[in-house]
């Protein structure tokens, strides 16, 4: 008897030795993964477990080991090893099993136990899952009704085995601009501004822009006006910024590059960034994390006027989510709003959003997602559109020269923005008051009796100015030929002849005036036949 209780004793006390939790070879485990030898931090953490299979911890760094490894399957038998699907104390463990398969962009098996969470404990399912089961489902339905998707890499004038982001398009499509990471050498890696321009349908080498805009500093998120006369961007940590990251303004001249801060209107001690233009160049969109918003960081709206720019206000909640909204981009159009966001139902981390309006006075609708597999699981942020609506740049880390690679696709029918037409594309190209000529607008020799080939663009330009409330002055211009009291005369009534027919076509009255110039301000010589026939013109600016 004697015997056998010590055998049983023997037995006990070698059961709880084996038990006894290894910290000094787990502390050897998590000195590796720290310095990212998996492999070894693997052999320890297997072994650990071998022994004691009753302590969470191996398995919990095993199985983030096997996450980071992308075995998304084996990370969390792991998990399910120490966490019970029916236990109701394991609910927010089970939370860690959904959430590392809807990271990973499996989102059948994310709302099996989203589900289960659900069952286990109501009130946090309200509180923080029911978000991520609508997203599951719409992810399934998206990858079930994939969206055409064809990306094309810009070529190796534009990308370079840096990483190329933040790409942004002049409004003439003949104009990219995007930031670069800079590694040079042994030098910390920076960020830097490029811009190449289109030449016969092909895109040039890109070139660095020069100080002061480039800096030894990190610049980023640039963007210009339609008119090509105004850059903003955002730079961090200068000596007078009034936040961590603070928005800069000048005139786009390479020749005499001269940037200044926005000021505290905009700028706030917080973050402050990613701004782009409308292309009515009235308004600046933003994002920053001030108080005063939905959520992290949201966009917000800052009014150009005569006297600089107004405090902005946010874009409200059909934008804006109590999570993070990012790189907002206004088309060309003014009536489609591209942004990325982790806060709408979507397939992951942050995904592309489109938002649309009727007019310039309407206010944004709720946001639609650009779908799958435009979007992912993984991070998808910063799009633009060129003026015919259809063609998108963005930053990928598809197959390419480097890292981030710049790609253009055309985007499916129902995310097209409006393509402009040359009345439009003049208009927000032009710079303000500057003259616009009517190129199609044609007259009889001697007489204001409008050629039915004219009322084409005539009708174009009654329909922007109705939709974007702008007013113009019309202006009627000849050559020297003749008697200067007749051509001013003639130049007024023709002028008159375009208000009327404007007019005609529902444009309010006190939008429009028009006035005759005769012969007295002539874009040409008078000496020929061509120059006179430039002379003779009719034209508009746009005008407070």
């Amino acid at each position: 008897m004697r015997f056998f209780l010590i055998i049983y004793i023997f037995l006990f006390s070698s059961s709880l030795y084996c038990q006894k939790k290894d910290f000094k070879n787990y502390d050897k485990a998590f000195k590796y993964f720290k310095k990212n030898n998996l492999d070894k931090s693997k052999d320890i953490l297997i072994k650990i477990i071998e022994k004691n299979n009753s302590w969470d911890k191996p398995y919990l760094l095993l199985s983030n080991i096997y996450f980071i490894e992308d075995d998304i399957f084996k990370s969390s038998e792991l998990l399910l090893e120490i966490y019970d699907v029916n236990n109701i104390d394991d609910y927010e463990g089970i939370e860690k099993v959904a959430n590392n398969f809807y990271k990973k962009g499996f989102y059948s098996e994310a709302l099996y136990y989203y589900n289960a969470v659900c069952k286990l404990d109501s009130s946090f399912c309200n509180s923080k899952i029911k978000r991520f089961i609508k997203s599951c489902k719409f992810s399934i339905n998206s990858i079930n009704n994939p969206v055409v998707f064809n990306p094309v890499n810009l070529g190796g004038n534009i990308n370079s085995n840096m990483s190329e982001i933040g790409p942004t398009i002049s409004s003439d499509d003949n104009k990219i601009i995007f930031t670069r990471r800079v590694e040079d050498g042994d030098s910390k890696p920076q960020e830097d501004f490029y811009y190449s321009n289109k030449v016969k349908g092909e895109w040039q080498k890109a070139l660095p822009f020069p100080s002061p805009l480039n800096t030894s500093g990190n610049e980023g998120a640039l963007s210009f006006s339609s008119d090509q006369s105004l850059l903003i961007y955002t730079a961090c940590n200068r000596s007078d910024g009034f936040g961590s990251c603070d928005l800069y303004y000048g005139y786009n001249d390479i020749n005499n590059l001269n940037f200044v801060n926005l000021g505290k209107d905009i700028n706030s001690k917080y973050w402050d960034s990613q701004a782009c233009f409308s292309s009515d160049r009235n308004y600046i969109y933003f994002v920053s994390n001030r108080p005063g918003g939905y959520g992290g960081t949201d966009i917000w709206i800052s009014k150009i006027n005569n006297d600089g720019f107004s405090r902005p206000v946010n874009a409200g909640p059909e934008i804006n989510t109590d999570k993070d909204e990012m790189s907002p981009y206004i088309h060309p159009d003014n009536l489609n709003l591209y942004f990325a966001s982790n806060g709408h139902v979507g397939l992951g981390d942050f995904d592309l959003f489109l938002s649309k309006r009727n007019d310039v006075n309407d206010s944004w609708n709720s946001p639609v997602n650009l779908g799958y597999p435009i979007n992912n699981h993984l991070n998808q942020n910063s799009l633009v559109v060129s003026s015919n609506g259809i063609t998108a740049y963005y930053a990928s880390t598809n197959d390419g020269y480097g890292l981030d690679d710049i790609f253009y696709f055309d985007l499916p029918e129902i995310f097209k923005a409006n393509k402009l037409n040359q009345i439009e594309l003049e208009i927000i190209q032009s710079r303000a008051g500057e003259e616009i000529i009517l190129k199609n607008v044609l007259f009889s020799t001697n007489s204001y009796d409008l050629i039915s080939d004219s009322l084409f663009e005539l009708d174009q330009l009654a329909e922007y100015i109705i939709k974007y409330n702008i007013n113009i002055l019309v202006e009627g211009h000849t050559d020297s030929i003749g008697n200067s009291n007749s051509n001013l005369l003639l130049s007024k009534n023709r002028a008159q002849s375009v208000y009327d027919y404007l007019v005609s076509k529902s444009v309010k009255n006190d939008q429009i005036s028009f006035k005759g110039f005769g012969d007295k301000v002539p874009i040409s010589t008078n000496n020929t036949e061509l120059g006179r026939s430039l002379n003779r013109r009719t034209s508009f600016r746009v005008v407070d």
